[in-house]
C-alpha cells in the first residue's frame, strides 16, 4: 500500500459540505478507498466525519492518531484485528483508543464487487502518529509510520498480512 491522504478540498468547509463532494479522499496505490466529509469545521480538539468506504483498507492492520467512536449508518464491514474478525452491521457502535489495531474489509456482492458502507466518526484530539503494524516472523509486530509504508506493504509482495 502506498497510503495517500489528500489535501482537504479547497473552498471553505460549508461550501464543500453542501456541494456533496468529499472534503478529503484517501487512496491506496492511487485508487480511492475512503471519502471523508467534515460534518463540523475541522479543529484540533474534536472532529466529526462522515466516512464512505468505497473499497477495503489495506489488509495490514493500522492504528489511528486519535481515539474515536464510530456509528455504522449503512452497509456492513468486517473489522480485522490480530487474532479475530468481527462483522459490523448498520447501527453498530465501536469506541477505540488510538493504539487499537484493525483493518476494514468490505463484503462483496454476488458479482464480486465490494459493497460500500457509511459511518459517522467522532475523534478526539491528535495524540500520536499513526501507522501500520507489520508481523515479524517471531509473532511480534513492528510499527511502520504511514508515510513510510510503501507499495510493498510489510514486504509480503502482495500477500495479505492478515487474511
Amino acid at each position: 500500500m502506498s497510503a495517500t491522504v489528500s489535501t482537504p478540498h479547497p473552498g471553505g468547509w460549508l461550501k464543500v459540505l453542501l456541494s456533496g463532494h468529499p472534503h478529503q479522499v484517501i487512496t491506496n496505490n492511487s485508487a480511492p478507498y475512503l471519502q471523508r466529509w467534515y460534518l463540523i469545521p475541522r479543529n484540533r480538539y474534536c472532529n466529526i466525519y462522515l466516512h464512505r468506504f468505497i473499497a477495503s483498507d489495506d489488509p495490514t492492520c493500522h492504528d489511528h492518531p486519535w481515539w474515536f467512536a464510530s456509528l455504522l449508518l449503512h452497509g456492513s464491514y468486517h473489522e480485522i484485528e490480530p487474532g479475530r474478525v468481527t462483522t459490523r452491521h448498520r447501527g453498530s457502535i465501536a469506541v477505540r483508543r488510538a493504539q487499537h489495531r484493525h483493518s476494514v474489509r468490505l463484503p462483496r456482492d454476488a458479482a464480486g464487487r465490494e459493497t460500500p458502507c457509511l459511518s459517522v466518526i467522532i475523534t478526539g484530539r491528535h495524540i500520536r502518529d499513526w501507522g501500520f503494524w507489520c508481523p515479524n516472523l517471531n509473532g511480534t509486530y513492528r510499527f511502520v509510520p504511514w508515510r513510510q509504508f510503501g507499495a510493498g506493504g510489510c514486504g509480503e509482495n502482495g500477500s495479505e498480512a492478515h487474511s
